[in-house]
């Protein structure tokens, strides 16, 4: 839908002049600045084109995290942050939970006030990473530069030849095979109720229980009420009744729906100005993030950095061989 009404505001206004442009934006960006400079919340509250159902208020979990980070400096607490916000296991949560308590009670104390039913994550923004580079460019040109990846878009989503999209069909695949490894119970047939045990694994994760009430579409680890995709252990039971995996698949998933929202189809741009898509072309070597940096990003120099393979400080990946014990032969 957002791909949908951004296409839409393009074919707008590519029929407009330019002072039309600024006729038309700028009253409204007014008004939205104006409102909004009190606080989103009270804009959500107060717009009556921005209320409930027509539009809802979450806190971002991106976003949390950064006013964590701006508060209780730690890079521990900003990576139990996002874990204990993503996670959908309630003995997760309390796993993480305590570990934030050990470290900082105050900084938990912090997040324990936020609403957890109001909680997202960045993945409403995932359009703005596939338009990347274009807000660094002028306005006609990146409006030039945002129509023309759409219609790339929209010519991907065409040529789909898979039963789910492109980003849904190997996570399907994925959670399809780890189905085939749960040991399944059935305790009611008519009212679909089954436990699920997850296979064990090397280094002691796994054999874990899960129960999956079929019928509501509802599991314990949380993911398939979450997502509205099936869990693997969804799966199982589906391939343990012998029924089509896709019908319990909520529709906004199936490669239909994402050919509809291209339906409409795409007419050129009436304006001259190409963007110069010379600036946006990743060079050699490694791609820099054209992101604004904050204090995410700022290491604390109270905590040393640890290295990527075994977690400890004093070394990196590059000399982590050396920093290992040798022990001379008999």
């Amino acid at each position: 839908m957002l791909v949908r009404k951004r296409v839409k505001c393009l074919l707008l206004l590519q029929k407009m002049p330019t002072i039309i442009y600024y006729q038309f934006l700028m009253p409204l960006l007014m008004r939205k600045l104006h409102t909004v400079g009190v606080g989103i919340i009270h804009a959500m509250e107060n717009l009556e084109e921005w209320k409930e159902p027509v539009g809802y208020h979450r806190f971002c979990l991106r976003h949390i995290r950064s006013n964590l980070m701006k508060k209780y400096k730690s890079v521990r607490l900003k990576s139990f942050c996002w874990d204990i916000g993503s996670t959908t296991q309630k003995r997760k949560f309390v796993k993480y939970k305590k570990q934030i308590k050990a470290i900082n009670l105050e900084a938990w104390q912090y997040l324990d006030q936020i609403d957890k039913r109001s909680l997202t994550t960045n993945i409403s923004k995932s359009m703005n990473n596939a338009l990347r580079g274009a807000r660094q460019l002028p306005f006609r040109a990146c409006i030039d530069l945002t129509f023309n990846r759409t219609v790339k878009h929209s010519d991907a989503a065409m040529n789909c030849n898979t039963p789910l999209p492109s980003r849904m069909w190997p996570l399907f695949r994925k959670r399809d095979t780890s189905a085939q490894s749960h040991t399944l119970t059935e305790f009611n047939y008519n009212e679909g109720v089954y436990r699920l045990v997850t296979k064990l694994l090397v280094n002691e994760n796994g054999g874990n229980t899960h129960t999956v009430s079929y019928y509501q579409h509802t599991c314990t680890c949380g993911k398939w009420q979450m997502e509205r995709f099936p869990c693997s252990h969804a799966l199982a039971v589906c391939r343990f009744r012998g029924d089509n995996h896709f019908s319990i698949i909520n529709h906004v998933y199936t490669t239909m729906t994402y050919k509809q929202q291209y339906n409409d189809g795409f007419s050129p741009l009436s304006h001259s100005i190409q963007a110069d898509n010379s600036k946006c072309v990743v060079g050699r070597g490694r791609r820099r993030a054209n992101r604004f940096r904050n204090e995410i990003d700022v290491h604390h120099h109270a905590e040393p950095r640890k290295c990527g393979l075994c977690h400890q400080s004093g070394h990196n990946r590059r000399n982590f061989s050396n920093s290992q014990p040798r022990f001379n032969a008999m």
